[in-house]
């Protein structure tokens, strides 16, 4: 496969041929027909900056979770929201938890303004000189900044926090990303502003240098995540009539408040991070719809779930999502069939990037209800037997 391998990266067009001929050497190499990826659902051209190497689409079924009533800042009103998953009970279940959010007048939403982080490190010969670094950047903040946002219509940097470990050097670039999600926009930026730096006196004396020290927790699960934004924090939170509650739910506002706080328990014992039942479920399936770098929900999937009976005896929730990475521009957003999903939600057009957040902050919100409810009503399984597996006609699941 080597000479075969160095030939398909050599074919680095963006051409309907240079696909087909990708497809045919993978057929000669592999025995495999491909006859579904061969199916031409994209224009090959128009792809250039989301793939290499590009021979076909994976095809993903797509369900609409709603009617979703959502009172937050940007995103006021009803929405159906697009939800890209295999898994079958999923969209019913957000669907579920949505209704009764819209029977009690919506999930009122916030969502903060995005910060993104880039950290790279620089290795010094000493200490002493790593942190006599770290205090000339304060110092010439001004002029580091112009560097970096030179490279970015949208990007602005916010701050930059000096972090020394010995002699080592590790500067937190923290950036305001507009309706971007802005990992490429923080990482350009930060490139340009670093490259300026090592040209500087002090910092010629750097042994070693590297744009990302993976003190960012760029898509992964981390502490920091909790208490340190990178993305946009996102709360939600509804309060619903516990006649409402055993109506729907089937289960009244204790039983579903004593099943969420025996999962938080369990989450301590496991060494979670967070608390919460299945943000990454509800946020994976909406980014894939709408063109998110769905890596990173990873960090977008953690979390704190709070569920309480009232002293009314009525049902609060709350979801709190610390670091929600979405955007509506860039990335996969630019697809047809993702951009088709924003428009579903309005989320299509300049500006909606919060507002993108603050739906799916109801939407997971809507997610966690559902499954808890599910687990205090007992019907868990029943509903996973029902419509998470495939059934023949005229044979029982």
């Amino acid at each position: 496969m080597t000479r075969s391998h160095s030939r398909l990266a050599r074919i680095n067009q963006w051409t309907e041929n240079a696909r087909l001929e990708r497809l045919h050497l993978l057929r000669r190499e592999t025995d495999a027909s491909l006859t579904q990826l061969a199916t031409p659902l994209e224009d090959p051209s128009e792809l250039r900056g989301q793939i290499e190497n590009y021979v076909g689409v994976v095809r993903m079924p797509v369900g609409v979770a709603g009617p979703l009533a959502v009172c937050g800042e940007d995103a006021v009103g009803t929405y159906y929201v697009p939800l890209a998953t295999t898994e079958g009970t999923l969209v019913l279940a957000v669907t579920r938890g949505a209704e009764v959010i819209t029977s009690a007048g919506g999930a009122s939403v916030h969502a903060s303004d995005s910060q993104v982080t880039r950290a790279p490190l620089f290795v010094f010969p000493t200490g002493v000189l790593a942190r006599a670094a770290g205090r000339w950047v304060i110092e010439n903040f001004g002029a580091i900044r112009a560097q970096a946002e030179a490279t970015t219509r949208h990007g602005q940097l916010l701050w930059i926090e000096p972090i020394t470990a010995g002699r080592r050097l590790v500067l937190e670039f923290t950036f305001r990303t507009g309706d971007a999600a802005g990992q490429n926009m923080v990482t350009f930026a930060a490139d340009a502003a670093c490259c300026w730096l090592r040209g500087q006196p002090l910092f010629s004396r750097v042994e070693f240098y590297t744009l990302e020290s993976n003190l960012s927790h760029d898509k992964k699960i981390a502490n920091l995540t909790q208490a340190h934004r990178r993305g946009r924090q996102v709360n939600a939170e509804v309060t619903i009539p516990r006649a409402e509650v055993v109506r729907r739910f089937r289960a009244d506002p204790q039983a579903i408040a004593r099943v969420a706080l025996e999962g938080a328990y369990s989450s301590i014992l496991s060494g979670a991070v967070g608390a919460q039942a299945q943000f990454a479920n509800v946020l994976a399936a909406l980014f894939v719809a709408t063109g998110q770098d769905v890596a990173t929900v990873t960090e977008s999937g953690t979390g704190l779930t709070v569920i309480e009976e009232t002293a009314a005896g009525d049902l609060y929730a709350s979801v709190t999502i610390p670091n929600l990475l979405v955007g509506s521009v860039g990335g996969g957003t630019r697809l047809p069939s993702q951009r088709e999903c924003l428009d579903l939600i309005g989320c299509a057009q300049s500006g909606s990037a919060r507002k993108l957040a603050e739906i799916a902050g109801a939407a997971v919100l809507a997610g966690e209800l559902a499954l808890v409810a599910a687990l205090a009503s007992d019907t868990f399984a029943q509903a996973h037997a029902a419509y998470g597996r495939p059934r023949k006609t005229g044979t029982a699941a």
